[in-house]
This record gives structure tokens, C-alpha cells and sequence, in this order.
């Protein structure tokens, strides 16, 4: 059986090179909605509440980036993202890992990881669509290729 992340867990967060010792805590609120808190002695604590965990997490980073913090989590690492069933029924505590070539397996959205691999918000939204776009070519390409297919 896989384990799964309890929360809060200990992560640590990146600014300007340094690295600080932070927690992360998620949880299902009473309407139906996730919390997310990030919490550490160097910036305070930052917290959002969105429909899955992984929007609250980014929405949390979103607070954090302009004062240069990167958060380490998976969630925040530039080739993930969740697909929607992982947000709706998985409650975004899963992210698929993303290459130019394919989604791969799913992840922890909170697994801990060296905050120097995190990224804005922003970018990792351009990046997961950009390699989603490529995944979209080479599909199209390969079906174009193929000798069964109608012209």
C-alpha cells in the first residue's frame, strides 16, 4: 500500500539561496473546501482556502513569490500538475509528473523536496501547457502517420 503524507508535514522553503525550515498544513474544511497553511519562523505564515489543495497551494505561493520565496513541495516544481479527476475526486492532493513526451505517474502534491527545484506559479502554468501542447503534436503527428487513418 502507498503511504500517504499526514498533515502537517516539515518542508523547508528557498529565498535568495537560504534555506529555512517551514510546515505545511492541508485539510478538508467544513464546507467541502481545502485549507492550506505554509508557516515558517523566516516569513510567518501564509494561508488559503480553495476548492482543491492544489489551488489553495498555489494560490499560498502566489502570496509568498513577490517576496522571492520558493516553497518546497511537489506541488510547486515546474513538471507537475493535476489532472482534473485528481482535483475533483483526489481533492488535488495528487499531481501528475509531466514531460514533453508524456504524463507520467501521479505524486504527493505536499511530498517534501529541495525548494531549489520550486517555481513561480505562473511559470509552472506556462510550462505544463506548453509540454501538453507537445504531447498534443506528437499524438496528432503519430495519428497523421498513421496508415489507417482517413485523409
Amino acid at each position: 500500500m502507498a503511504r500517504r503524507l499526514a498533515s502537517p508535514q516539515s518542508i523547508r522553503a528557498s529565498r535568495d539561496g537560504l534555506v529555512h525550515e517551514a510546515t505545511v498544513a492541508w485539510r478538508l474544511t467544513d464546507d467541502h473546501r481545502w485549507a492550506v497553511t505554509i508557516s515558517g519562523r523566516a516569513f510567518g505564515t501564509a494561508e488559503a482556502v480553495a476548492d482543491d489543495a492544489f489551488e489553495a497551494l498555489c494560490i499560498v505561493r502566489e502570496q509568498l513569490e513577490p517576496y522571492g520565496w520558493r516553497i518546497g513541495v511537489a506541488g510547486a516544481q515546474v513538471d507537475v500538475w493535476p489532472s482534473g479527476m485528481a482535483r475533483d475526486q483526489g481533492g488535488g492532493l495528487k499531481v501528475y509528473r509531466i514531460t514533453a513526451e508524456h504524463v507520467e505517474d501521479l505524486v504527493d502534491t505536499f511530498e517534501p523536496v529541495d525548494p531549489s527545484t520550486a517555481t513561480t506559479v505562473a511559470l509552472q502554468r506556462a510550462e505544463t501547457d506548453r509540454m501538453l501542447d507537445e504531447i498534443r503534436r506528437r499524438l496528432s503527428a503519430r495519428a497523421d502517420a498513421h496508415p489507417l487513418s482517413s485523409d
